[in-house]
């Protein structure tokens, strides 16, 4: 029987001893870091509610200081229209401006009520502005009905369709505002569209997010007069449904990714 030195056992046991106390040190220090790491997030986590909660005020602050004036200036251009003497110039530059003051009202109220929609739980039975309504929505069925209601315009400028579609696309979110979202994509196309183009529609669903991409194709319209609002305003309702728009709009070409639909039961 082999027998180890005393010395030998001392110095293993030693050695034990250090990995040990090494082991507990690093535990020690890696609780600590998770404890800051978690203050912090507590920290940012407050900050952004604040700042979200800040965010809505300043639109609603917003929306109610420039509501008066914007009616105002809306009721004078058409005051100053409206004499038979009026050069027809001057009567296309007013009602210009009167568009585009109902542009910057519909813009204010839309981002008002978008305030609200991001700190929604964009899941099962969720409360929307405007009412209860379901948070899954089948993007595929809500494309080919938006893209129905565009047909005839299209048709009428000379316009075609390619559509290569997914089904049983499900997202979660809004489908009014959704629907809002794609309405303004397509008419700032509409505002380039000259005879002979096409519009190439691609929706496509993936595991964890589904992507829709919208391309005008063909010569565009270099005097067309673009909004100012309607992509930005699109924007922000992909983004308030945790997803992100890119687009350019002077060419017609648009990319829209949002994450899939996820029941409770899922999360």
């Amino acid at each position: 029987m082999i027998t180890l030195p005393v010395y030998v056992v001392f110095l293993v046991f030693l050695g034990i001893l250090m990995i040990m106390e090494m082991y507990r040190r690093n535990k020690i220090t890696y609780e600590k870091r998770i404890r800051e790491l978690k203050n912090k997030l507590i920290l940012f986590k407050e900050e952004l509610d604040e700042l979200e909660k800040l965010k809505s005020e300043m639109l609603s602050r917003i929306g109610i200081s420039l509501r008066k004036p914007l009616e105002s200036v809306r009721k004078t251009a058409i005051e100053l229209s409206r004499p038979p003497d009026r050069s027809p110039v001057v009567k296309e530059q007013l009602a210009r401006l009167t568009d585009e003051i109902e542009e910057i009202e519909n813009f204010l109220n839309v981002m008002k009520e978008l305030a609200a929609l991001e700190n929604m739980d964009l899941t099962d039975e969720s409360q929307f502005p405007g009412g209860t309504e379901s948070s899954v929505v089948s993007l595929d069925e809500l494309l080919f009905e938006t893209l129905n209601e565009w047909n005839e315009l299209f048709l009428s400028r000379g316009v075609s369709l390619a559509v290569s579609v997914d089904e049983n696309v499900l997202i979660s979110g809004s489908r009014y505002y959704l629907k809002h979202a794609l309405d303004n994509i397509l008419s700032e196309i509409s505002r380039i569209m000259i005879p002979g183009s096409l519009i190439h529609i691609m929706l496509s669903g993936g595991n964890d997010s589904v992507r829709l991409t919208i391309v005008h194709k063909g010569e565009t319209k270099s005097s067309a007069k673009q909004s100012a609002f309607s992509v930005e305003l699109a924007r922000q309702i992909i983004s308030a449904h945790r997803g992100w728009l890119t687009g350019e709009t002077a060419t017609g070409q648009y990319a829209i990714e949002l994450p899939v639909f996820q029941s409770r039961k899922e999360q």
